[in-house]
């Protein structure tokens, strides 16, 4: 009886948190940037691309770049030392975005191997056909935290067909070149910079807690002059 009795009660609390959840209005964006593909011409277009939660997306700006796909340690997960790649630009030519793909390790460490090599940003062709994700940093892996924190580089998921477009032309000798514009990602109705804070109330989360918990600090001062 009593048993009944208690699963009774947990499904009444159940059923209210439900309840509460579905008059509650949510909300998850994920972040774009516009991608344009300026070369070859017979594929040239603009598609979306998701923001990395991580490194220094160039915001109100762009940067145009030439796109290689590695022929080895194309998922980007070992360092491209142990292959002897390096995709550090030429004096004069555009700098270099290399295509991996998603899969075997956490983004940012593909991020960051890539940023190890030399190049100035990184696109991850997703590994399914699905909505765009935003591409975030593991959760309490200290290992992972001391180089999250230097990625310098910004990055951005692609969709699996657009990967697939880019890969046939890198492969058919093609100069793959794309335009990536972070311009449109700011909302900007007016003179005013706008931003969004957005947080986690579970502070045990490990090192990703710990280190949001530093920023708020941090940019208590910041956000006092902001808001005046």
């Amino acid at each position: 009886m009593e048993i009944r009795r208690l699963h009774l009660l947990l499904l009444l609390r159940g059923f209210m948190l439900l309840s509460v959840m579905g008059n509650c209005y949510a909300r998850f964006v994920v972040e774009k940037n516009s991608l344009r593909l300026t070369s070859p011409e017979k594929i040239r277009g603009t598609y979306d691309s998701a923001i990395g939660n991580f490194g220094i997306p160039q915001y109100g700006g762009s940067m145009a770049g030439a796109v290689v796909y590695p022929k080895e340690n194309q998922k980007g997960c070992k360092s491209f030392d142990d292959f002897g790649i390096s995709f550090k630009s030429k004096p004069g030519a555009l700098p270099t975005f290399v295509l991996v793909d998603r899969g075997d390790c956490f983004f940012a460490l593909k991020v960051w191997n890539v940023q190890q090599a030399g190049a100035s940003a990184v696109l991850v062709a997703d590994d399914i056909q699905e909505a765009l994700i935003t591409m975030d940093t593991p959760e309490e892996d200290r290992l992972a935290a001391k180089y999250i924190e230097n990625i310098t580089i910004p990055s951005a998921l692609i969709e699996k067909n657009f990967g697939e477009i880019l890969k046939k032309a890198i492969s058919g000798g093609d100069m793959v070149n794309v335009n990536l514009d972070w311009r449109e990602s700011v909302p900007h109705p007016d003179d005013r910079v706008e931003y969004e804070l957005w947080t986690n109330s579970n502070d045990e989360c490990g090192v990703k807690c710990e280190m949001l918990m530093e920023f708020l600090k941090d940019f208590k001062g910041a956000a006092q002059i902001l808001e005046k």
